[in-house]
């Protein structure tokens, strides 16, 4: 198995991702700067547990990933053929996570990371994801768990900043996803996956992914009218301007008669919307 193929099989940027979110909870907690020492076994055991969580995944949907042309390349790394090896390895990973997070942070903070793999792989991938449209929006909430993690161990609690970044990642996913699976609708349709863009008209999917794109904007102006969540001068100015850009793109498709392309486009920029965002929190920390 060369490294390419790790990389894809352990989803390096869902990883990224997660961690991305998991350094903004911990930076915007208050005395993150004392105890920076902190913040390696916490990327260390939040990447391997999400490693762990998308090997996971990936075993469990092998008899589904051969027939999607997007996930296709899985069935040559993960099968049925060694798929026990994939469960021994994902195992021994996650159970070296959690003891990393125990000793060397906190117990709230390994349920935390605990919290985000069970909601990915037991209640996203085994649960929802092949029973309902509203696989990826309630399935969302593994990506929250990352920000109460990163808090946590910063201050073995919970705050009310710590609740809006991980809702910021919650309300985010939908967008992000279904922008997504416009251009693969087939495939879900094709593994019998009721992800909601294959099953509606393009324009009502269309509707949707607008509506939830309001409900986030929305969402991310909160700070403005709650000064109880801390996050930051520089987070005002950014979350202006990518609202102001994540609504050019939802008008780009319209314009665009819902061009697969434009799609696409939004997708890739759903991506720097949530990264950028998160990142201005960090300057909290300065």
């Amino acid at each position: 198995m060369s490294l390419r193929d790790i990389i894809r099989i352990t989803k390096a940027e869902i990883t990224f991702l997660i961690l991305v979110v998991a350094v903004t909870g911990f930076l915007a907690a208050p005395g993150a700067s004392t105890r920076l020492i902190i913040l390696l076994p916490l990327l260390v055991a939040g990447g391997l547990s999400s490693i762990s969580a998308s090997l996971f995944n990936n075993i469990y949907d092998r008899d589904i990933d051969v027939i999607m042309a997007r996930t296709s390349y899985r069935s040559n790394i993960v099968n049925q053929e060694n798929y026990r090896r994939f469960i021994a390895y994902s195992s021994i990973i996650l159970i070296f996570a959690s003891a990393v997070a125990y000793f060397l942070i906190n117990l709230l903070t390994l349920l935390f990371i605990l919290g985000g793999f069970v909601s990915y792989v037991l209640l996203y991938t085994m649960v929802l994801k092949r029973r309902t449209s509203l696989n990826i929006v309630i399935g969302g909430i593994a990506g929250s768990f990352p920000a109460l993690a990163g808090w946590s161990a910063v201050t073995g609690s919970v705050s009310l900043t710590a609740i809006y970044i991980a809702l910021l990642v919650f309300v985010w996913t939908p967008t992000h996803f279904w922008s997504l699976a416009m251009g693969t609708k087939k495939d879900y349709t094709s593994a019998g996956v009721p992800m909601l863009p294959s099953l509606v008209p393009e324009n009502r999917a269309f509707g949707y992914i607008v509506a939830n794109s309001g409900i986030m904007v929305i969402y991310s102006l909160l700070p403005f009218f709650l000064p109880e969540l801390a996050v930051g001068t520089a987070y005002f100015f950014v979350a202006i301007i990518l609202d102001a850009i994540l609504i050019y793109f939802m008008v780009a498709i319209y314009v665009k008669n819902l061009a697969a392309s434009s799609f696409k486009q939004a997708f890739h920029f759903s991506n720097l919307y949530l990264l950028v965002l998160l990142v201005s929190i960090w300057w909290i920390i300065a």
